[in-house]
């Protein structure tokens, strides 16, 4: 087994809910909020890390072109059936990587201890929900789940614009569609995804991400319209 997926088969083992991957240090999981060092594991040196990147990377040229020209680079990978958000970026002009296992199976609504006046809000015809919260806060679960109740209980049509797509969800009783942004993905730009969500006749537009005023002012202007906005943000 090549290293990458001995770490990744590792820290699923170990209930992981991060990976990081840092020259000179041994890989490291983050584990019920404590860092823990996998000692099993060699210090990682730089060719290795060139090579977890060419196989996170697999040949894709508009990945590759990103991560030079920005520096950074977010994706998503697929090992064992289970989907991981990739954050690539350097430090000392070596690659190195955290990585967020998705949990498989949402938990329900019910089981968050989320205030139920919340799922009230998501029953409204339009409006501005905010999900907030420091990293790795449960900001992304508790989207998904409010995403799923929605799909369960509401006869409506949901439109995600993520980067990257994290949970996977199957159309139940309504109608869902994920897009994911990024250059040569399915929209380029959050701004353009959120425009022509206008013209795709959706009911609730779910926005990973506001990167800049245009896109704030896009998203104002389909709550206008009569649409549910649900934004997933960080403070």
């Amino acid at each position: 087994m090549i290293l990458i997926e001995n770490i990744m088969k590792q820290a699923i083992e170990k209930d992981a809910s991060d990976i990081h991957l840092i020259n000179g240090l041994k890989p490291i999981l983050r584990i019920k909020r404590n860092l823990v060092e996998l000692k099993e594991f060699d210090i990682l040196d730089e060719a290795q890390l060139y090579d977890i990147y060419d196989y996170i990377v697999k040949g894709n040229v508009g990945k590759n072109e990103e991560y030079t020209k920005t520096r950074r680079l977010d994706t998503s990978l697929v090992y064992d059936n289970i989907r991981l958000r990739v954050n690539c970026s350097f430090a000392d002009d070596i690659p190195l990587f955290t990585m967020r296992i998705i949990k498989e199976d949402l938990p329900s609504f019910e089981t968050l201890g989320v205030p139920e006046v919340v799922r009230t809000m998501t029953r409204q015809p339009q409006g501005l929900i905010l999900v907030t919260g420091k990293t790795n806060s449960g900001k992304t679960t508790t989207l998904n789940c409010l995403i799923d109740d929605i799909n369960q209980n509401l006869n409506k049509k949901i439109l995600t614009l993520e980067n990257p797509v994290e949970y996977r969800h199957k159309s139940k009783r309504s109608m869902i569609v994920q897009k994911e942004v990024g250059k040569g993905k399915d929209v380029e730009t959050f701004i353009d995804g959120v425009k022509n969500s206008l013209r795709e006749d959706c009911d609730i537009l779910v926005i990973g991400e506001i990167r800049d005023k245009e896109t704030m002012e896009a998203a104002i202007d389909m709550v206008e319209s009569g649409h549910l906005v649900i934004r997933n943000t960080s403070y």
